[in-house]
Order: structure tokens, then sequence, then C-alpha cells
């Protein structure tokens, strides 16, 4: 046996026990135990050429082999590493079991906000949380899920691709990713961000005692709110409401004599039978005391109500807007359904993104000199091709328009909104005047509330005016530590050089130098 024969004994034992250790760290239930991949398979054939090499070389028998010294010292270091390797697995098993965060970043960036614990510390029950997202958010969204998972067990989180999924989504009437549907029992919300702030709130909403309280004026013609199938119908905007976890009623000023105390927000809309005298001043009294309002104006009806808005700085037009369409085999036409893609950073339309669909409106101007303490700011424009007709009778009989001096050229402003703190308007106002007003009625009702997003916008408005902007204000906070994502493909190779390639070269550069030290 040639003097440094014994060390490819050795060496053909590491590289046996290097390949079943990746063999058992990468094995697939699905492709069989006896699938072996090259690794393991490439260092097989190599320990078991070098066990062969060994004995062929002279060593005679495997009792010499077992008894050598060089084999002795072997064994113990890779009793040694295996002792190790387990205690490695057995604290990583115990870190699982008995998990423990810490957030080392300075300003906390992944760990939950003191307000954010105080709600889920609350929580009675189990909170169902659908999550519709892009695959390309999935990551970020199950690195916040962990977090929240940490401080509770009671939020049942499910992630769903809608392009998967979309009978779900259908079903969930989510219309844009990413969409978290956020359910305790009968009551529901939806999020549009993934962040803590948005998702706090939200389990906030569903799991609060109260419900805040949406009353829809009626008495003059308008939309019912249990009519979900006329199209002129406000059961699914109802219906969208409740699905936010808002209480719904209909209320007729002149029969029950005050707006209800109860109200968190009254929605008035145009109609074809006047508003009494008695009425305006109810609701102008319920403005002035603090009162949220959210106005559904149209051409041509309710003008009673413009002296109510106009005491606020608010001047419905008296024209209708018209925009230039272009339509298959007629070519470019006039019309009166103006698509809007232009909202202003305003919080209650800055969540939409997207263009909403109206039909039949007017347009919206405001007072440059308000009263004193009134807040005043446009909430959406329509396009440049658009124009606020003020001959609404020409296009209504004969069906013709052209623009001319007379009429406000577009972008034209076709819906606004105002607030005023408290004490504005006296001592009797205890909280902050909201008011919101939309030249155009019908983008709310049945037939329109499904088209492109005009759902979300009228949500949108809804939860400013009713001040759900306030529940809890989370801090911005520093941007989080940055992550590198992998592939499959680099993650299995910065397995393959971590766990196995660098420890097996030092382990054999460390067999090496022993042996050559002791060969002197």
């Amino acid at each position: 046996m040639g003097r440094r024969t014994p060390i490819l004994g050795i060496v053909g034992l590491v590289f046996i026990v290097f390949a079943l250790l990746e063999h058992w760290m990468t094995y697939d239930p699905r492709a069989g135990y006896l699938s072996i991949g090259w690794y393991a398979g490439a260092h097989l054939i190599a320990g078991v050429a070098a066990l062969i090499w060994y004995f062929w070389a002279g060593s005679g028998s495997i009792t010499a082999f077992a008894k050598a010294r060089s084999t002795r010292y072997g064994v113990n270091a890779a009793i040694y590493s295996l002792a190790f390797v387990a205690i490695i697995a057995m604290a990583n098993f115990m870190g699982v079991r008995y998990h423990k965060r810490f957030d080392m970043t300075a300003s906390a960036v992944n760990s939950l906000s003191q307000q954010s614990r105080e709600v889920l510390s609350r929580l009675d029950g189990d909170v169902e949380i659908l999550a519709f997202v892009d695959p390309r958010d999935e990551q970020f969204l199950r690195e916040v899920i962990d977090i929240y998972d940490y401080h509770s067990d009671r939020l049942k989180f499910r992630i769903i691709d809608p392009q998967v999924n979309p009978e779900l989504a259908q079903r969930e009437m989510v219309t844009q990713v990413p969409t978290l549907k956020i359910k305790k029992g009968e009551r529901s919300t939806v999020v549009r961000k993934i962040d803590e702030e948005s998702i706090t709130n939200g389990i906030n909403r569903v799991t609060a005692d109260t419900q805040k309280k949406i009353y829809f004026v009626e008495g003059h013609g308008e939309g019912a709110i249990d009519d979900s199938e006329s199209p002129a119908g406000l059961g699914l905007f109802a219906t969208d409401l409740r699905g936010q976890n808002y209480e719904v009623a209909s209320v007729f000023p002149a029969e029950a004599g005050a707006i209800p105390d109860d109200a968190d927000l009254l929605i008035v809309s145009a109609a074809d039978r006047e508003y009494f005298p008695a009425e305006l001043k109810m609701i102008g009294s319920y403005m002035e005391e603090g009162g949220h309002v959210l106005f559904l104006l149209e051409p041509q009806k309710s003008a009673e109500l413009n002296g109510v808005l106009g005491a606020f700085g608010i001047f419905p037009g008296d024209d209708l807007i018209l925009d230039r369409q272009m339509r298959l085999f007629e070519g470019m036409t006039l019309g009166t359904d103006p698509v809007v893609s232009h909202y202003t950073d305003h919080p209650a339309v800055s969540p939409i993104k997207n263009r909403t669909l109206f039909s039949v409106a007017r347009s919206i101007s405001m007072a440059s000199d308000p009263r004193p303490g009134i807040t005043l700011k446009p909430l959406a424009f329509t396009a440049e091709s658009s124009w606020a007709e003020t001959d609404v009778a020409r296009v209504f009989e004969a069906g013709e328009a052209e623009l001319d001096e007379n009429d406000k050229k577009g972008p034209v402003p076709l819906a606004a909104a105002g607030s005023a703190p408290p004490g504005t308007f006296g001592q009797e106002q205890d909280s902050e005047m909201r008011f919101a007003v939309f030249g155009d009625a019908s983008f709310v009702s049945n037939r329109y509330i499904r088209q492109l997003f005009n759902g979300d916008l009228a949500l949108s408005v809804v939860a400013w005016l009713a001040g759900e902007d306030q529940l809890i204000s989370i801090g911005p906070r520093a941007i989080r530590a940055s992550r590198a994502y992998l592939e499959p493909d680099q993650a299995r190779t910065v397995f393959y050089l971590s766990v196995l390639v660098l420890p097996e070269l030092i382990l054999l550069a460390g067999i090496a130098v022993w042996w050559r030290r002791s060969s002197l």
C-alpha cells in the first residue's frame, strides 16, 4: 500500500456521507426515495471509487481498514460532525416550537405598532382575510402575514390569485388588485393597500362594537335602497355599504321632523319632486352642527338644493356635460356619459386610480372666497374633449349641441368637497363638518354602480365623509430592510454552495492538512 493511499478511505467515506446528507435534505416524496440527484449520484460514485481504490491498493481486508488509526480518527470526526448537526437541528426545532421574534431595526419596521397590537389583543373570535393579490405582491404579503400571525392566532389569511380563481373574485365582487376582504361573522370590509395601517383599520372596523349609520333621504322620487333590480334603484349601492360594515336606512325629513341624531352620514339625491323648505333648513342646520352630507345632483332637477349648497360656497352649473366619444361604425360622436380619469389628491378620492363613468351630469363650481373656516377642493374633472353645455333644452329636445362662448370648456369639474373645523358655525358644532357634491346621481344607481370603478369611487368618498380615515393613524416608518428574492435555481445554488460544497471543501482541506502533518 502506498504511503498516501489510506487517505482515500477517509475521503471515500466523506463523499458517501455528503451524498447521503444531500439526498436526505432534498428528498422529494413524490419522486420516490430511490430518485437520486446529480450531486448525490456523483458523490456516491466518487466515494465508492475511492474505497475500491483503497482496498485494491493493498488494504487487504475491511477489518484492517476499520482498525486503522486514520479510520478511527475519521469516524470520530464524523460522529462529532453528526452530533453538531443534531444540536443545530434541535435548536431549530425548539426555535420553531417556542417562537420568539426580535426586531432589531431602529424604527421597528418589521413589527406591529402598539395600536395594532391593542386591536389584535381585543379579538374575541376569528377574523378571515381574503387577500386578492398579484403574484408579484405575494411574497411581501406573506411577510406581513407572518408579522400579524406572530401576535394573534385569530387571523385566518387566504391568498388568492384572481386570475387563477376568477369565480372567487366575482363572488366577492373584487374588481382590482390588491384587495383584502376582511370578514368577521356577518360583517365585512374591503381595503386596497397591503400595509399595517389599512389592515389594522379594516380589522378594527369589522370588530367594532358600533356601526356607523348612513341615512338616504327619500320621499321625493329617489331610487330605493331596497331596490336592486330596476336601473334607477340604489339597492346595489346600499348592499356595498353594508358590505363595508355600515348600517343603512332611509329617512323622510318632512315626516321625521329632523335629521336623526344617530346619522353619521346623510345622502341627499336630486329627485323628481321638490324638497320642502323645512327639509332644506334641516339639511343646512345639520351641516352647521358638524354633520356629513353627500349631495348627488342631476341637471334640471332639485334646483332648491342650490340654495343650501350656495351657503357653503358650492354652485351647481345650470348645464349638461358633453364629451366626444368614439363609437363603432359611427366615428366620433357627442355623448352624455363622460368618463373621468382625473382625480385630485383630496383624501376622498386619492385612492382612486382608475376610470369612472357618469351619465347626464352637471358641472360643479366653487366660490373663490367661501365663508371663513370652510375649505373647498375639487374632486374630479372630465376630459379636455368635454364641455359643459348651457343650452340644455336644445340637447334634450333636438339632440344637438355645439361649443360656444357661453359654455365651459373641459376639463370640467364634476365633483367637489368641503369641510369646516368645529366651532366654525358656532358652539353647536362639536365635530368637523364634511360634505361632497357630485353633479350626477346615476353613477351610484344599479345601472352604473358596477360600471368601471364607480363602486370604488362611491365607497371611497363615503369613507371620508363618515370619518373612516380617522380610525387609527400609524405614523410612517423607515423603509423595510432590503431583501434579496431569489429564483428557485438561484436559491438551489445558494443552498448547495453554503450547506454542502463549502463545508465539504473545508472538511476535505482539514483532512488533507491532518494527513500531511501526520505523515511528516
